[in-house]
């Protein structure tokens, strides 16, 4: 029971780093065209309106939230970035590189803290939420005035006003049991008017209703409207193709199954959700695994996560893969159940990173890119120096 309480009650960064990383690309000209909920599936900085601008950004924030980079790096990773890039911005260095940090770092970690509390098993034991406003150096009234609001779980104001409620808002929300309300004599209060006021989106043009006491932009619960997004994306998901026209996908030639293959990676491209079979291995790579089958399966988190480190692989490189994995030129293995694979596609050569999961049951692809001759050579003579060492 206790680690179930610890579940229910504190955020694993596992749940924020799963929120950023469902995020796909949104180039913006300027901030305010996007709608608010969009927010919590799509990544943008306002003004970044190129692909290569907008996944530096992305690799950088995903690494704050992954590895707890703190505001002073995150601050030199900015500098790195907008050199790189010649990007120009709007207001000082500084300070657009905090609203980028605190933004993105405190709707990841609240999202995630959404998700956790609203689990059927978290609701048995935590059915009511208490609104908590933080001290700051500049408080905002109305967050102050919401301090102490206990509210069910469910009550639609949560939809509206779950924090961050604003730019650099601390406020937070935490789960109360029956017990802790009878303890305290606590009472739930009753729901505070949403008290909409009229707002002219200054990229759009339309004026927007927003609640009183939310900035423009915060007016929806990121948490919620991910896992909604997550319900639909289950419903829709992608998944291996397990038979073609009432024969079973192992009975197909390699040309048909490859066929298949290419087809899928192409949709899961274009619509990132669920998993696909990316090809198969040769049975000297399926055996140094230590997998009992040859296919070789791509997810979408995956896809994602490649995607942003190397933007530069197009569709058709992915769609390629059938072909890559089915003949590399070597395997090299790195871990018990896990190799790394070295194959070519046309004058290219290409690394691809194989796991197996720990039943033997099935294979994924964590990661490819283009790799140069040289760099093939160093792998192979370290993979060498190993095996040597070992001996």
């Amino acid at each position: 029971m206790a680690d179930t309480v610890i579940q229910a009650t504190k955020l694993a960064p596992s749940d924020a780093i799963r929120f950023f990383r469902q995020k796909i690309n949104m180039p913006t000209q300027k901030w305010g065209e996007l709608e608010a909920h969009v927010h919590a599936t799509g990544f943008s900085v306002a003004g970044a309106a190129s692909d290569a601008l907008l996944n530096d950004f992305r690799k950088a924030v995903g690494r704050a939230i992954s590895e707890g980079m703190t505001l002073g790096d995150f601050r030199k990773e900015f500098d790195r970035i907008v050199k790189r890039r010649g990007w120009d911005f709007n207001g000082t260095p500084g300070w657009r590189a905090k609203i980028i940090y605190t933004t993105n770092l405190s709707t990841a970690y609240s999202a995630g803290r959404w998700k956790q509390m609203t689990t059927p098993e978290a609701l048995v034991m935590f059915p009511y939420f208490r609104y908590r406003h933080h001290s700051c150096p500049h408080p905002r009234l109305m967050h102050v005035a919401w301090d102490g609001i206990i509210l069910p779980a469910d009550d639609p104001w949560w939809s509206t006003h779950w924090p961050p409620n604003g730019w650099h808002c601390h406020c937070s929300v935490e789960p109360v049991s029956r017990g802790e309300m009878r303890r305290n004599n606590w009472q739930v209060s009753d729901s505070p008017p949403l008290d909409l006021k009229p707002w002219r989106n200054p990229a759009t043009g339309k004026t927007e209703m927003i609640p009183a006491g939310i900035d423009p932009g915060f007016q929806s619960n990121p948490g919620k409207v991910w896992m909604e997004a997550e319900k639909t994306r289950a419903e829709t998901a992608l998944k291996p193709v397990t038979s073609v026209q009432g024969k079973m996908i192992s009975r197909l030639s390699q040309d048909e199954r490859h066929s298949v293959q290419r087809e899928e990676i192409g949709k899961l491209f274009d619509n990132p959700v669920g998993s696909v079979e990316a090809g198969t291995v040769p049975d000297a790579v399926r055996e140094q695994l230590g997998s009992r089958t040859d296919s070789v399966l791509l997810s979408d988190d995956s896809l994602r996560k490649n995607r942003t480190h190397h933007a530069e692989l197009t569709r058709a490189e992915y769609e390629a893969l059938p072909e890559m994995l089915s003949d590399p030129v070597h395997m090299i293995p790195t871990h018990p159940r896990r190799a790394l694979l070295i194959s070519r596609n046309g004058k290219q050569l290409y690394r691809l990173a194989l796991k197996t999961t720990q039943d033997s049951s099935e294979n994924w692809l964590l990661s490819m890119h283009a790799i140069s001759e040289a760099e093939v050579s160093r792998l192979l003579r370290a993979a060498a120096a190993n095996h040597d060492g070992e001996k």
